[in-house]
């Protein structure tokens, strides 16, 4: 497993690589090509068979903007719904990435390149004595969100699906949350208490800590429910909902309060 930037509790991107007898599977290739060639660099100090395959497990910049500096032959997986942004809305992602990190974050040199084959269920590859199960099991924060199981090692990565471990909570960039409560109920009942969790970003994590992030959305949704049912005006909403004890995550104040509560406040 890579990662490309330290933080307290919340570090920049994961990525990591599966090795069969007969190849590589890399998950994610990060925001830029100085990046990717950093993960490419690490399979490379492991095994000199080639790289077959490279899942992005959603459409984020900082999870697929590397794609580019990947051998031809690659074969890259998406969900359908993250190929269709990817094609659709490269440029505007693009340009929304460079504005959030700079104009020195490589962002420039991205090229669009999007899945050779998409999957909108499950799919397994056999690398050799090595078996890769690469699954959607529902919406959590993009319509596209992937789960890619190494299947021999009980190691899972989950992109931003989960965002970082405890005290992070879910990022509702989108809305949804009904959905991405059930999403993250099904993530904790198919993993066991031995799997190793990758999130997208950050240390790794186990079972129970998925716990964290259910709780968290069971109280906002119950929360939002409850302001709406009082018909609170939103000063007083945004203070019902305030949530103070997860103020321990460093992007509380942005996420819980600029993306979260007007997420569960608006109509789904």
């Amino acid at each position: 497993m890579a990662s490309d930037v330290d933080a307290t509790d919340h570090t920049a991107t994961n990525a990591g690589f599966a090795v069969g007898d007969s190849g590589v599977l890399v998950i994610e290739s990060l925001s830029n090509g100085r990046l990717a060639s950093q993960v490419i660099g690490e399979v490379r100090k492991a095994t000199p068979l080639p790289i077959r395959f490279l899942v992005n497990t959603s459409f984020h910049g900082d999870h697929c903007f590397g794609n580019f500096a990947f051998p031809a032959q690659t074969v890259i997986i998406h969900h359908e719904a993250t190929k269709r942004v990817i094609d659709e809305r490269f440029e505007q992602d693009r340009a929304f990435m460079i504005d959030l990190l700079g104009p020195n974050a490589g962002i420039e040199e991205a090229v669009a390149r999007s899945a050779d084959v998409t999957v909108t269920g499950s799919c397994s590859l056999d690398l050799g004595g090595k078996h890769v199960d690469i699954e959607h099991i529902g919406y959590a924060q993009t319509e596209g969100d992937l789960v890619v199981r190494i299947r021999e090692d009980n190691i899972v990565f989950v992109g931003n699906m989960l965002q970082a471990p405890p005290p992070a909570f879910p990022w509702l960039l989108e809305g949804r949350a009904d959905e991405a409560l059930v999403t993250y109920r099904r993530l904790h009942d198919i993993l066991d208490d031995d799997t190793l969790i990758v999130p997208g970003h950050g240390r790794t994590m186990r079972r129970a800590d998925i716990l964290h992030s259910i709780t968290y959305l069971e109280k906002l949704i119950n929360l939002a429910r409850d302001a709406q049912d009082s018909k609170l005006p939103p000063d007083q909403a945004r203070e019902a909902l305030a949530m103070k004890e997860y103020s321990d995550y460093s992007m509380y104040e942005f996420i819980h309060f600029q993306v979260n509560i007007p997420a569960v406040l608006s109509p789904q």
